[in-house]
């Protein structure tokens, strides 16, 4: 991995060798396994936690998206939801779409969302409404 550091926008690199600088050894200790747009923040003790955007019971795929077909994955819903409400916001926050999509009671969807090109190429934030429940996940649709 190169890593290069710049203070002033890319004026100057700080380095004392080599047009990018010395050399060194990096380890990263305790990496992060299972994919998903995950970070790392502190908690409120100080100490570091894995957040990620993608739940335990929600996928959406492909994802980077073409705009056409995206297949949604949702369990864990609990078995009196009827109705899921989806919301799907822009990168400035305005609701690009809404839909409500049946379930089978049976605690889980499988279904395809036709898009049918009405979301132009960006980041999207998909929210999934299940009765008390809130499931997020980010959204990228590139032409």
């Amino acid at each position: 991995m190169d890593v290069r550091a710049s203070f002033d926008n890319g004026a100057t690199w700080c380095h004392t060798g080599s047009l990018w600088g010395d050399v060194c050894t990096m380890s990263t200790p305790n990496c992060l396994q299972g994919g998903g747009n995950q970070s790392m923040i502190l908690n409120e003790a100080g100490q570091s936690e894995l957040r990620g955007t993608q739940q335990e019971g929600l996928s959406l795929y492909p994802n980077p998206n073409a705009g056409n077909e995206l297949f949604v994955n949702l369990t864990g819903i609990d078995a009196s939801v009827e109705t899921v409400s989806v919301d799907i916001y822009d990168a400035f926050g305005k609701r690009a779409s809404a839909r409500t999509i049946a379930v089978n009671g049976q605690g889980f969807m499988n279904t395809i969302m036709q898009l049918n090109g009405e979301l132009a190429a960006g980041l999207y934030t998909v929210s999934f409404t299940a009765g008390e429940q809130q499931f997020t996940e980010r959204l990228m649709v590139q032409p």
